[in-house]
């Protein structure tokens, strides 16, 4: 097998990962915990919305709280996912070319 179609084939599996993972990222998800807390998130892990049962909250302060448990996950996972990539970067072999 020569080395340019080695490439070729190397480089159509990286176009197709890279669909993928784009497909992913933009894909949403919901979950919710223990029907009190309603979470809906992307696959590239940004929070879309939060939403908490009343009961857990002063319903005059139920918005901010909502807003700022959102940024405050938003923040963690930002910098969960760049310790990730720290991770991944040494993990992974250098290329000679």
């Amino acid at each position: 097998m020569n080395m340019q179609k080695i490439l070729a084939e190397a480089k159509k599996m990286q176009a197709s990962l890279d669909k993928k993972i784009a497909e992913f990222d933009s894909k949403e998800f919901e979950y919710n915990y223990k029907n009190y807390i309603s979470i809906k998130i992307k696959g590239n892990l940004e929070i879309i919305s939060i939403s908490i049962d009343n009961q857990l909250v002063d319903p005059e302060d139920k918005n901010i709280l909502e807003e700022m448990v959102a940024e405050a996950v938003n923040e963690a996972v930002s910098k969960t996912s760049a310790e990730k990539n720290k991770v991944t970067q040494i993990a992974m072999p250098k290329m000679p070319f």
